[in-house]
């Protein structure tokens, strides 16, 4: 845990030293200065480094290299494996969940 000793302003909002302050996972990485399209799902993005899904500084996962190469394999994978993979209901009517922290679809039926 860090610990401030010093009030600080971060976009307009005053931290009193000693407050809690938590983070939202689900909202890192959509910043449209910093990532081209930042809502938009691409494993092949460019511009994907210093993204924050694995932790940063003392707290960066240590199984963040692996994990990303076996996503990267999967979702490789997957297309050759299951040609006629496809979502089994419109994409409109994917349900996010809203009662877990770093969110998420309820559910993602597929056919193929």
């Amino acid at each position: 845990m860090v610990s401030h000793s010093a009030d600080v302003e971060v976009g307009g909002v005053r931290i009193v030293a000693g407050d809690a302050v938590l983070l939202a996972p689900a909202a890192a990485n959509r910043d449209p200065d910093r990532f081209d399209d930042p809502e938009r799902f691409d494993i092949d993005r460019d511009d994907a480094g210093g993204h924050l899904a694995f932790g940063h500084g003392p707290h960066f996962c240590i199984g963040a290299g692996l994990a990303r190469i076996e996503l990267t394999e999967v979702f490789r994978a997957l297309p050759a494996r299951f040609p006629g993979l496809r979502l089994a209901r419109p994409r409109t009517e994917l349900g996010l969940r809203s009662d877990l922290f770093t969110g998420g679809l309820r559910e993602l039926p597929v056919t193929w």
